[in-house]
């Protein structure tokens, strides 16, 4: 077998191995820890479908609960007044019981 046959053989695994980085790497450009989370089985925490865009998307997904608002810089949240009515520009509204367990702490 000469050196010409044994790079040929080797050629399409070495190309197959260089498309599975490529993707890979793309994949992960492109999920966000939330749909991550959810990837992984998570039905808590703040997975997209604990962020909401108004607070009455907000109370109405967890009624009795204090709402907060985060723009997910440093994992912190701001507790939204009572009676207030926002909406979010750059960020979400979530349950303060969610955030909590799902890592996020009170900003100081």
């Amino acid at each position: 077998m000469t050196l010409y046959t044994r790079v040929l053989g080797v050629l399409p695994a070495l190309t197959l191995i260089g498309g599975l980085g490529t993707a890979s790497v793309a994949m992960a450009q492109s999920t966000t820890p939330s749909t991550a989370s959810e990837d992984n089985g998570a039905t808590t925490g703040l997975g997209t479908h604990h962020r909401f865009s108004t607070v009455a998307a907000a109370q109405q997904h967890c009624p009795g609960d204090t709402i907060v608002w985060s723009n997910g810089v440093k994992m912190t949240y701001h507790v939204v007044a009572p009676g207030s009515s926002g909406k979010a520009k750059h960020g979400f509204y979530a349950c303060k019981m969610e955030a909590d367990s799902a890592g996020f702490h009170q900003a100081s």
